[in-house]
C-alpha cells in the first residue's frame, strides 16, 4: 500500500475574494399550519415532539426551488431539514445581510482558522415570499475530531491479536503498556465470549461518519473485515484518509462487531478542505443507507467567551439536533463521543448514547479516564454526560490503543513525536472518546443481532444496567467548571456514567 503523501494533493486554492467562497448551509422549515419551526420554537424538541415539526413536503419543495433560483445548490435532505451550498455573495444578496470573517464558533477543524458568518447585529431581510416558506437558514460551522484533549507508563504489551501475529498488519513493539486491536479491545469490553457464541454483529448495518476511511490497510484485509465507503456531498477520494482518524477509529467497531455491515461516510476533501461535508450533510447521507446504528466521533465544543459552557444550543446546530432526534425516533441507535475535555455536542443530547472513557491498567484495575469529558449539560436539563464508557487512555496524549492508520497520514506524522511509532509506518497509539464511541456502536450491533427488535432506549438501558462499576479516578478537568475533573464513585456517577461497558453481560440479558 502506498504511503499517503500530502504533496500528492493539489495545492489549496487561495481565497482572495470572500464573495466567491463556498458556504454550507442548513435550511429548516415551518411546522405545518404554524408560523415557527425548530429554530423559533420556544423550547428544546425531543424524540416525543420531533414528529410535529416534519414540514409540509410541498412547501419544502417550493422553498428549495426558490433558493435554487437564487444560486443555492441542493446537497441533501433529511426528515426536518435540507442542506445546500452557496457563495458568500449569494447568501448576502438573498438575505440582505453582510458576512464577516471570524473565529470558527463551536470549535474548529485544524485547517480552519476562521469562517464567514453574520456578526451580531448584522441586517437580515429575506424577501417576504421566501421568508414565508422558511424557518431559517444557518451557515454550518466546521466540526472538530473528538481525538485531542485541551501516556500511560508500564510494561510492554504481551498479547497477540486474535488469530496470532499479523505480518504493516501488526502493530509495532513498544516499550510501554498499551492495548492492540482487535483482541485486547474485545477482551477488555468482554466481547470475546460473545464472538465464541457466534454473536459478531452479522446482519447489522453500522454507519460511521468521519473524515475518511482507508480500508486498503493490510490490517483490515488480514482480519477479513469488509466495508462500503460512501462520499458525503463535497467529499472526495473514497479510498483516501488524509487525517487518519476515521481509519483508526473504525478498527474499534470491527474489534467488537467483526461481522457487522460497515458503512463509512466520508466528510473530508483533502484537496479542498472547505468543500468537505458538514456533519449534517454526513448524517443525511448516512440515513439514505438505512443503518441500524450510527457512530460519530465528531462534533462541537460549545463554550462561550471565558470558556463558560453555553446554556442554549446555537441555532446553527438546531437542524442537526432535529435530524438526530428524528433518526432515534425512527429506531436508529445513535452513538456520539462525549468529548476529551470538550463540552461536546451532539454528545450531550439526551437522545444519543454518550460515550465516555475508562482506563484499564496492566493489572486490570479500572479508573475514570482523565482524558475523557464528564459534565452536566446546561442545554438539556438533567442531562449528565456520559451514559456509559469505552476504553480511553490518560492525559497528556492518551497513548493507549494501537490502531491502523494510513502510512504518512496526519495522525501518523503527528503521533510519531510522542507515541513511539514512526511517521510513515501505518500505526498510531491513540484513544479518546473518539475510540469509545465506535466501541459502544459495535456493542450495539451485537445486541441487535441477538434481538433486532430492541429500541434505542432499550439498548441504552441494557448497556447502563450491565456496565461494570468504576469507583476511582477523575474525568478530564477541562470539562469540569470547577477545573478538578468529576470524580468517580460507588454506583452511577458523573465521571463514568454507569461504568465500563460489558458486552457479554449485556447479551446475557437477551440470551
Amino acid at each position: 500500500m502506498k504511503a499517503f503523501n500530502p504533496k500528492d494533493l493539489p495545492a489549496k486554492p487561495a481565497i482572495l475574494d470572500a464573495s466567491g467562497e463556498q458556504l454550507r448551509v442548513a435550511i429548516t422549515f415551518k411546522r405545518p399550519g404554524e408560523q415557527c419551526g425548530p429554530t423559533k420554537f420556544g423550547a428544546r424538541m425531543s424524540t416525543d415532539t420531533v414528529a410535529a415539526f416534519i414540514p409540509d413536503p410541498v412547501q419544502t419543495d417550493l422553498a428549495l426551488a426558490e433558493l435554487a433560483r437564487r444560486g443555492f445548490k441542493f446537497t441533501g435532505r433529511g426528515a426536518l431539514s435540507a442542506s445546500m451550498r452557496c457563495t458568500c455573495s449569494e447568501f448576502e444578496a438573498t438575505f440582505q445581510t453582510k458576512l464577516k470573517r471570524m473565529s470558527a464558533p463551536g470549535g474548529s477543524a485544524a485547517q480552519f482558522d476562521s469562517v464567514l458568518y453574520p456578526p451580531d447585529g448584522a441586517p437580515w431581510g429575506p424577501e417576504p415570499a421566501l421568508q414565508a416558506l422558511l424557518d431559517d437558514v444557518y451557515i454550518q460551522w466546521p466540526h472538530i475530531y473528538m481525538a485531542k484533549a485541551s501516556s500511560a507508563d508500564g510494561a510492554p504489551h504481551d498479547l497477540e491479536p486474535l488469530g496470532g501475529p499479523i505480518p504493516l498488519t501488526a502493530a509495532p513493539a513498544l516499550a510501554y503498556f498499551h492495548l492492540v486491536a482487535p483482541a485486547d479491545i474485545a477482551r477488555h469490553l468482554n466481547a470475546t465470549p460473545a464472538h465464541l457464541q457466534g454473536i459478531t454483529g452479522k446482519g447489522v448495518r453500522v454507519a460511521m461518519i468521519d473524515g475518511g476511511f482507508d480500508h486498503s490497510h493490510p490490517y483490515f484485509r488480514a482480519n477479513g473485515y469488509s466495508s462500503s465507503i460512501i462520499l458525503a456531498p463535497g467529499a472526495a477520494d473514497r479510498s483516501v484518509d488524509g487525517n487518519g482518524h476515521g481509519t483508526g477509529e473504525s478498527a474499534n467497531i470491527f474489534a467488537i462487531a467483526p461481522s457487522a455491515t460497515f458503512i463509512g461516510v466520508k466528510l473530508d476533501n483533502e484537496a479542498d478542505p472547505r468543500s468537505g461535508a458538514s456533519v449534517l450533510e454526513g448524517l443525511q447521507e448516512a440515513l439514505k443507507h438505512d443503518p441500524h446504528v450510527i457512530s460519530v466521533s465528531l462534533g462541537y465544543d460549545l463554550r462561550a467567551a471565558g470558556n463558560a459552557p453555553l446554556s442554549n444550543l446555537p441555532n446553527s446546530l438546531v437542524a442537526l439536533e432535529a435530524e438526530i432526534q428524528a433518526a432515534v425516533k425512527r429506531g436508529i441507535v445513535v452513538v456520539f463521543a462525549a468529548g476529551n475535555g470538550h463540552y461536546a455536542f451532539p454528545g450531550q443530547m439526551p437522545d444519543v448514547i454518550s460515550a465516555g472513557g475508562v482506563f484499564v491498567d496492566q493489572g486490570g484495575a479500572m479508573s475514570a479516564s482523565d482524558y475523557a469529558s464528564a459534565f452536566t449539560s446546561r442545554i438539556y436539563s438533567g442531562r449528565s454526560v456520559p451514559d456509559v464508557c469505552g476504553l480511553v487512555g490518560l492525559l497528556p496524549h492518551a497513548n493507549y490503543l494501537a490502531l491502523p492508520i494510513p502510512p504518512g497520514c496526519k495522525l501518523d506524522r503527528d503521533g510519531a513525536a510522542f507515541d513511539g511509532t514512526l511517521a510513515a509506518d501505518g500505526w498510531g497509539v491513540f484513544s479518546g472518546t473518539s475510540a469509545a464511541a465506535p466501541q459502544l456502536a459495535g456493542l450495539c450491533a451485537l445486541l441487535l443481532q441477538a434481538n433486532p427488535n430492541l429500541s434505542p432506549s432499550d439498548i441504552k438501558a441494557i448497556l447502563r444496567r450491565t456496565a461494570r462499576d468504576v469507583r476511582t479516578g477523575r474525568a478530564n478537568p477541562a470539562s469540569d467548571e470547577n477545573g478538578l475533573g468529576v470524580a468517580a464513585g460507588v454506583g452511577e456517577d458523573g465521571a463514568t456514567g454507569a461504568g465500563l461497558a460489558d458486552a457479554f453481560a449485556a447479551l446475557k440479558q437477551l440470551l
